[in-house]
């Protein structure tokens, strides 16, 4: 009974792990991470293009090639459509 009660007290005050390993794989894997975030975020800026006749909202290079954004006299129903001659709406 005491071996038991002796081994009990052993594992309730001993750690299971060091603190400075512990901290070492935290920095690590919290390196890892940030690397993977910037990665994700700033590999690919470029947006997909909309193609003629999409709805679209006026942000600048929102249409395909040649396209322009153009709404109606209200300002909604904004689609893109071929530019014009002097390639602007």
């Amino acid at each position: 009974m005491t071996l038991l009660s002796a081994i009990v007290e052993n594992l309730a005050t001993s750690r299971y792990y060091s603190t400075s390993a512990d901290s070492e794989l935290t920095s690590d894997l919290m390196d890892d991470y940030n690397g993977n975030i910037a990665k994700l975020l700033f590999v690919n800026r470029k947006r997909s293009c909309l193609r003629r006749a999409a709805s679209c909202d006026h942000r600048p290079d929102d249409c395909c090639d040649s396209s322009v954004c153009r709404c109606n006299v209200w300002g909604t129903n904004c689609r893109c459509q071929r530019a014009g001659l002097f390639k602007w709406g």
